[in-house]
């Protein structure tokens, strides 16, 4: 595939909250009439770190150049500060990833900058490379993507209230 080709997507409502330090699905309203309803994760602000999961299966036609995530996001309320976030991958390798096992997830970090209204959203983009910086998840893998919000990160993580994520794009490097 080219770089830059859209390798995946996944929308707020296609992920899954892990066990503990969750982020929960919402959703924003539109101002339509009538109102558009958009689903989104709410990452919440002060002291606590929380993650989300997003499953997904690697296409057989990755070239095996890493990837660049875009992370859309906006705030519930807030119109300054900024958000540290970090992504990291699992592989579900063939007969070799045992899921019942523990499994330490290693972050790319971003931090990325509110938009000024409440109500809009951006992108941070977080890349990888190809192999272990990936967590070596190759063509035709099985993987989990793990978002988490670095909210005890009070020196990077300044945005009060609630981050709100609509969107994630995979795209080949």
């Amino acid at each position: 595939m080219a770089s830059g080709n859209t390798l995946a997507y996944w929308m707020a409502e296609d992920g899954m909250p892990p066990t503990t330090a969750a982020a929960s699905l919402d959703r924003r309203l539109g101002g339509s009439t009538s109102a558009e309803q958009f689903l989104v994760v709410d990452f919440d602000g002060g002291s606590a770190d929380e993650s989300y999961d997003f499953r997904g299966i690697m296409p057989q036609n990755y070239a095996a150049g890493g990837v660049t995530l875009r992370l859309w996001w906006g705030a519930t309320t807030a119109t300054t500060g900024d958000v540290r976030l970090g992504l990291a991958f699992r592989a579900i390798e063939d007969d070799a990833e045992d899921i019942d096992a523990a499994h330490t997830y290693d972050f790319n970090e971003v931090t990325d900058t509110v938009p000024n209204l409440s109500g809009e959203y951006t992108a941070a983009v977080i890349t990888f490379t190809d192999g272990v910086d990936m967590d070596s998840v190759g063509a035709g893998d099985p993987f989990i993507l793990r978002i988490r919000r670095e909210a005890s990160d009070t020196i990077l993580d300044t945005m009060a209230g609630d981050m709100e994520l609509l969107a994630i794009e995979m795209r080949e490097t």
